[in-house]
């Protein structure tokens, strides 16, 4: 198996994570309209989705490929007195490791875009729609869009803290783009600096509509942010999936 590229970062990585009331709002109002009782969050990282979906009485299942992330995810889960099963699978394998089906599969934060290969992204695809129940829905979510990419940034502050910073550096060479992770822990007692660095590919409007129409899925809503607009190639900032089979 491959370095897990997250076994250094996965104890600091909540220190970017804040509740989004527009995005659970987003959440609670999809699976009232589809009927979702049951959520696999097939990359499910430190647990923070698993622990707002549960609150929302959901079944809900985790799973991911990074021990170092479900490790945290099992510390975040039993800090919220929440139990939960946490299965390390390959979203490329999912069909072969778990036996249960979902009302909805979600791979959220730019998480299936670390498959840098598009027919891993087809395959990931196939295997969420899989373990759908029937009218199930796959939903994916990133933060690069159309718009974005005309013009894609280089630096993104991410946490400033009195004792802690987090920057984004990001390099681009062609449709993949290397996020570099720069923490610095600054603090009384100690002054410290880490780095992780994690590899995406770009992929917009387009190479999503051809890679779900690859995988099966027949009906696609795209959204532009949180609030739910309908998403926009000249303005959105975020690009948000619902599929369907």
């Amino acid at each position: 198996m491959p370095a897990d590229p997250y076994e250094t970062l996965a104890a600091r990585y909540d220190r970017m994570t804040q509740e989004n009331p527009r995005r659970l709002a987003f959440f609670r109002k999809l699976f009232t309209h589809r009927s979702v009782r049951s959520v696999l969050d097939c990359a499910c990282g430190t647990g923070h989705d698993l622990i707002a979906f549960h609150r929302m009485g959901l079944e809900v299942e985790g799973s991911d490929l990074s021990d170092a992330m479900l490790t945290q995810a099992r510390t975040n889960l039993a800090r919220a007195r929440i139990t939960l099963s946490l299965r390390q699978i390959d979203v490329r394998k999912l069909a072969s490791g778990t036996s249960r089906r979902f009302d909805a599969v979600v791979c959220l934060s730019n998480a299936i875009n670390e498959l840098l290969d598009d027919a891993d992204v087809v395959c990931a695809l196939e295997q969420m729609r899989a373990v759908l129940h029937a009218g199930g829905i796959v939903v994916l979510d990133q933060g690069q869009t159309d718009a974005s990419m005309r013009n894609p940034p280089h630096y993104a502050p991410i946490v400033n803290e009195p004792d802690f910073t987090r920057v984004f550096v990001m390099d681009y060479d062609d449709t993949l783009m290397t996020v570099h992770i720069l923490d610095f822990t600054h603090t009384m007692a100690e002054t410290r600096f880490e780095e992780s660095t994690v590899r995406l590919r770009i992929r917009l409007e387009s190479d999503w509509s051809r890679l779900l129409h690859e995988a099966g899925f027949s009906a696609v809503d795209l959204y532009g942010n949180w609030s739910g607009a309908p998403y926009d190639p000249e303005t959105a900032q975020r690009l948000v999936i619902v599929a369907t089979p």
